[in-house]
């Protein structure tokens, strides 16, 4: 399923799960050698991995 899903590389993303849930942020990537991506939360020095299409999705604005 998950290649048939948009490249979220580089975009404005909305984080669905864990305790930056609700909050905006911006992928980074792909994790090497894994299907997780990597996330930065606005606000934070932090890099979390994640799953697309179930902890993060891309954010959507009239913007883009």
């Amino acid at each position: 399923m998950e290649s048939n899903l948009p490249d979220p590389s580089g975009q404005r993303v909305i984080i669905l799960a864990g305790r930056y849930a609700g909050k905006e942020g911006v992928c980074l990537g792909r994790a090497t050698g894994g299907s997780e991506w990597m996330v930065s939360p606005d606000s934070t020095n932090e890099i979390l991995p994640m799953v697309f299409d179930q902890d993060f999705g891309i954010l959507v604005t009239r913007d883009n």
